[in-house]
């Protein structure tokens, strides 16, 4: 873990880089919830074979991400193995569903922060793997007007861990990447693909505790540990 004081004051030249899903949004219920609701109208499907599959399979079908921007050929897989269902009309339901915002909640704390640090000259900046339905969800949810840039895997070419996509990130907030910190749920995709970046990372929620607790530490108003 790394120490507050090697963590970037808010200042002009710094910026905190966030993780979409799982750090700075949470789906409104459970996906596999969701998933087993919206297939039952075309298929029985128990929410727990779903829960079940999707790990496994979001993982594996990770390569036909590069296929379409919108992610379409990997999003019918997940759907197919996961519910057992391949109709066209749960796949554009589903797709319809997590575009929207009603299907996501904004992690407590997490505009009071990126609002304080941006205060002391920090640039704020979503950085994530997903489709490019992501920028209008963040629309949506009223995210994009308390961040600087949203920066798209889809819309990229490239996703976490590669370091590339922090390399572009920094590029559009025009600071250097030891000057970044990444805050993200995921250790390989997040903590060491931001740190492979040249950039400071940390394992949300472990390392973190919450975005309150992250704006005071970049603050510099508590420097105790979460």
């Amino acid at each position: 873990m790394q120490g507050v004081s090697a963590l970037p004051l808010a200042t002009a030249g710094s910026a905190l880089l966030i993780d979409a899903a799982g750090t700075l949004l949470r789906p409104a219920e459970s996906v596999a919830r969701t998933y087993a609701r919206l297939a039952a109208r075309h298929c029985e499907i128990d929410e727990h074979a779903v829960a079940e599959r999707l790990p496994g399979i979001m993982q594996r079908a990770r390569a036909l991400r590069a296929a379409q921007p919108d992610w379409r050929p990997y999003w019918a897989e997940v759907v197919r193995v996961s519910t057992g269902c391949d109709s066209p009309a749960l796949l554009d339901a589903l797709l319809e569903h997590f575009t929207r915002a009603e299907a996501w909640r904004v992690t407590e704390g997490a505009e009071r922060c990126a609002r304080a640090v941006a205060e002391r000259g920090m640039k704020v900046a979503v950085v994530s793997n997903w489709d490019v339905r992501l920028r209008a969800t963040l629309e949506a949810l009223g995210v994009s007007s308390w961040i600087d840039a949203a920066i798209i895997s889809a819309e990229v070419g490239v996703e976490k861990p590669h370091p590339e996509i922090f390399h572009r990130a920094c590029e559009r907030l025009g600071v250097r990447a030891d000057r970044a910190l990444h805050v993200g749920d995921d250790h390989h995709d997040d903590v060491d693909g931001a740190r492979a970046a040249g950039c400071l990372a940390l394992l949300w929620p472990a390392e973190v505790g919450s975005f309150d607790a992250l704006a005071q530490r970049l603050l510099g108003d508590e420097p105790s540990q979460p």
